[in-house]
């Protein structure tokens, strides 16, 4: 694996804690622009697949009730930068949702493996596609355990 640039990789970490921000703050449009106008995410986990910004908007809009009573924070670590070219990035991290209640009681929802695919338009990093996998007991684990 060649090393990343660590310039690009501070770059890299700045937009997704502006992104994240963004989708903590409920933002949903600006969370939204940080994706390409034909941008994919992909709830592989759940066979959910949101192509475009509108639709992407939508899904978001539908989803806030579901944050009404909570704040919501990711927290997301182990980023991995592969420079697939100058202006196209692969980025694979971990992330973890909590949701802190209104007496300060916090749940997690289930962890995940996310990879990325960021692209630069206009000199911005932006999202082209996302890959959210829930996470599972790994294999080699569970075998070991029969």
């Amino acid at each position: 694996m060649a090393r990343t640039d660590p310039a690009l990789y501070v770059e890299v970490l700045t937009f997704y804690a502006r992104q994240m921000a963004l989708l903590d703050a409920l933002d949903v449009e600006g969370y939204v622009r940080t994706f390409t106008e034909d941008g994919v995410t992909d709830h592989a986990h759940r066979g959910e697949r949101v192509e475009g910004r509108a639709a992407m908007l939508a899904g978001a809009t539908a989803a806030l009730p579901r944050y009404a009573d909570a704040a919501v924070r990711h927290w997301n670590d182990h980023y991995l930068v592969d420079a697939e070219d100058p202006d196209r990035l692969r980025v694979t991290y971990c992330s973890l949702v909590t949701r802190t209640a209104r007496d300060g009681s916090v749940t997690f929802e289930p962890t995940f493996a996310i990879t990325d695919v960021l692209v630069r338009v206009d000199g911005d990093l932006l999202t082209a596609s996302r890959t959210i996998d829930r996470d599972t007991p790994a294999p080699r684990a569970v075998a070991a355990a029969s």
